[in-house]
């Protein structure tokens, strides 16, 4: 009974403020000093070795956690989103699979199983979860991307707009609606990015494609500022990159764009190398 008591006064407050603003390593000095043991230690001690760089650690805190109420969704979701994050969907698909069966009512782990179906690229299971989830706004950027990576464009449109309503605030929706237009060469690509780009000004994916939408309507000088500001909100983003040196060639901006281009070729040749993905092994009792 007194450890019962002494759990319930414990402020956990400053452990998740800390995790929440990503200074694990302070987090972890402050959850050193409290009592270890409990689902909740685990669950924290699980997020901060993820965010540490170390996800072994991570995997191993959530399933002692898992071992201690292998009820918890908290538990499954922190265990599966510690694989999808580290290239390992195969792993996160037989978590959120096994998660399913005990907790079917829970959206968290439904769409924990629809993201790594959709990385799978196993796109009709993934959509059939991941619409289950609407109007989650991860539902539907996974959901978005699908139906756009396919070509199902008036199908993505109409996905677009029913989000569009229930979250209108939201810069998403004109993204993929921009997108949508652009593949088909439709007017209105510039309009919605703009809408985008009012909603969520560092959204690179919308600065990308309006610098994209702008070189081919032959306006490279413009084209130019929304595509740095693309790599330099996301210095990964192949495709902006290569927009850029194809707009910087067309300004004769020839020194700029031999630069871009080797920035594409380092890119690409990093795709090429094989991901390291984490071993799945799982200790905690089904």
């Amino acid at each position: 009974m007194f450890l019962v008591l002494l759990f319930a006064f414990i402020d956990w407050t400053a452990v998740e403020q800390l995790v929440a603003q990503g200074r694990y390593a302070e987090a972890q000095t402050q959850l050193n000093q409290l009592p270890s043991g409990t689902l909740r230690w685990h669950l924290l001690s699980s997020r901060i070795s993820d965010g540490l760089g170390d996800p072994a650690a991570a995997v191993q805190q959530a399933e002692q956690a898992l071992a201690l109420d292998p009820r918890s969704e908290a538990a499954h979701v922190q265990l599966g989103t510690i694989f999808l994050s580290n290239h390992t969907p195969e792993a996160a698909l037989d978590v959120f699979s096994e998660a399913r069966q005990i907790l079917p009512a829970s959206l968290l782990i439904r769409l924990g199983r629809g993201l790594a179906l959709q990385e799978l690229q196993r796109w009709d299971d993934a959509e059939s979860d991941l619409t289950g989830c609407l109007p989650h706004p991860l539902a539907f950027d996974a959901l978005a991307t699908i139906l756009l990576q396919r070509g199902r464009f008036p199908e993505l449109v109409e996905l677009a707009g029913r989000f569009r309503q229930s979250a209108p605030r939201d810069h998403r929706p004109w993204y993929f609606l921009a997108a949508a237009k652009e593949a088909q060469e439709l007017p209105g690509v510039e309009a919605d990015l703009r809408q985008s780009l009012s909603r969520n000004p560092r959204f690179a994916a919308s600065h990308a494609l309006l610098g994209k939408w702008l070189l081919k309507q032959g306006r490279a000088a413009e084209a130019v500022s929304p595509l740095e500001q693309a790599t330099q909100l996301r210095p990964d983003l192949v495709q902006a990159h290569l927009h850029l040196a194809q707009a910087l060639q067309k300004l004769n901006r020839r020194e700029d764009a031999s630069r871009a281009f080797e920035t594409v070729r380092q890119l690409k040749e990093k795709e090429k190398a094989p991901r390291q993905k984490l071993l799945f092994h799982r200790g905690a009792p089904k």
